[in-house]
Parts: structure tokens; sequence; C-alpha cells
């Protein structure tokens, strides 16, 4: 196994999700949010993701606390994860580039669906995630359920986020495939994934934008050891990264210091993870129990 050195990893501990950040959060101690910065910051992580849950509507105070004192501490971009316009504002208003050496910070999600939110970017300089796993069609919002519509739909919100605003590289755009729980994915979302990797990063037409996936939710209701003894779900985490890095996969929201690895190809938990994908339906399930269930 070889570390990977080229993998940008969106620090996602700011985040009620987690059950210890959202103790934090719901005691609005900031001295403690700003050690969680300061931590993600010294394990790697190159952003670090801001969400402070409801209170961002409930109290929009406090979510403006939490920027000044994170980059009080932390000389790092961050990442606002909010679909709602009015937040985003708050967040870019809030955010000082001089703080951050100059460098943007990233809004995170823009779809089809929130196409308002790219207002925000004519007077705000940032950087921008699209969500590509949903389109909005004859006034419908729709799953997207096949690579080619993911790649269609990240092609079409790339065209609207470039004819909003002229100082937008490639570089500033990040395209979320979306990731689910491989424990319950009976509609191979994850192969989904990877084969909208695949073609998103083959179109020279989107050549130098960055695609990312929400690492963590690929092991969501997992135990925690293999049967070989190893760790789980950092390797099945490992294993899409393998699979995934190769063909354009660069970024992603994870967290930072856990020992994600490119894998031999010989590994146990890749060699399981490679075939789950390819059997897909329940069979996929069924296999990933092979990691870690006996007979």
């Amino acid at each position: 196994m070889t570390s990977i050195d080229n993998l940008t990893i969106i620090g996602e501990r700011i985040n009620p999700g987690f059950k210890s950040s959202k103790a934090l959060l719901d005691a609005k101690d900031l001295d403690s949010i700003q050690q969680l910065a300061v931590l993600q910051e010294e394990k790697g992580a190159k952003y670090l993701t801001i969400n402070v849950g409801t209170a961002a509507s409930d109290d929009p105070e406090f979510l403006v606390d939490v920027i000044h004192k994170v980059q009080e501490a932390t000389d790092l971009p961050l990442s606002f994860d909010y679909p709602n316009k009015e937040v985003q504002q708050i967040c870019l208003e809030n955010y000082d580039p001089g703080k951050a050496k100059g460098r943007k910070p990233i809004m995170n999600s823009v779809s089809e669906l929130r196409m308002e939110m790219l207002d925000l970017i004519e007077s705000q300089p940032c950087k921008v995630v699209l969500m590509a796993s949903e389109r909005m069609e004859n006034g419908e919002k729709i799953a997207n359920t096949t690579a080619e519509e993911v790649h269609t739909t990240a092609k079409r919100l790339t065209e609207q986020v470039m004819q909003r605003s002229g100082d937008m590289e490639n570089d500033d755009i990040f395209v979320d495939v979306a990731l689910g729980p491989l424990s319950a994915d009976t509609e191979s979302i994850t192969r989904q994934a990877i084969d909208s990797i695949r073609l998103i990063g083959a179109d020279p037409s989107l050549k130098g934008i960055h695609t990312i996936v929400g690492l963590s939710n690929l092991s969501v209701m997992l135990p925690k050891q293999a049967l070989d003894g190893s760790l789980l779900k950092v390797q099945l985490e490992s294993s899409f990264l393998t699979m995934a890095m190769p063909l354009g996969l660069d970024t992603i929201l994870g967290t930072a210091g856990r020992n994600y690895q490119v894998l031999d190809e010989d590994n146990f938990v890749y060699t399981g993870f490679k075939e789950a994908l390819e059997l897909g339906g329940f069979k996929s399930i069924l296999r990933v129990q092979e990691l870690y269930k006996t007979n």
C-alpha cells in the first residue's frame, strides 16, 4: 500500500452530522470548535467545512461567530455547506480572504434545483461545488440514475457557472457525483459514481475541473473491522479512491488524518469491493457482508 499525496481533503468535522461535533455546536462552544478547526489543519486538510446545522437559519449570528473564530486560528480557506442562498450570502460576506492568503472560499452546494445561488458568484468571488446527481426537467426534480445523465448535468451546470462569471475558471469548479452507503447500495450508486468520474475526467471540455465525493458516506452502517483484521471502513473508502483517482477524482469531503491508502490489487477488502460493484443489486450487498461476516 502507498499513501495518497495528491488527494485534496476538505475537512468535514465542523458539521452536526458527527455526534461529538453536534455537542460542540449545540453548546455553542466556540473555543472547542476553533480547536477542531486547528486539529484538522494539522492533520492535512486543505479546506475546512463550516456547517452549523439549523442554527445557520435560527441563529445566524452564531454562524458568523464560528466563521470569525475559525479564521482567527487558521488560514485555510473555508467551504460553506448549505443548499440555501440566504445562508450562503451570510457566509460569503463574513469570510475574510485576507485571512486565507487571498484564497477563495467554496460555496457548496449548487444544483439545477437551486440556480439562484449562482447570483452570489457575481459579487462574491468563490469556488463552487456543483451537485450533478439531480437535474431539473420540465419544472420537475429528477434524480440522475446513469453516469451519462450525471456527466450531461455536470457539463450544463459548468456552462451556467461560466456564463455567470467571467472570472471563474475550471479550477474553481468541483463536481459532486454523489456517493451513498455501500451497505444499502442495491441500485449501483457506487458504480455510477465511478463511471461518472470516468466520463467527466475524459471530457476535454471539462479539463481542469475537480470531481469530489463525500467519502465518509460510503462506509456508513458498516462495522469497523474486516475478517482479515484490517479496518473495514477505511479500507473500503481507500478501495473507492484506488479505483476512482486514476479516472480523475482528486478531492473528497473527508476526515483529515484518516489513513487513506492506494491498495494493492490483491488486497482482501479491495477484491471484495470490486466484485461487489460488478455484481450489483442485492448480490452486491451480500458480497460486502462477506468482508466482515462468517457463514
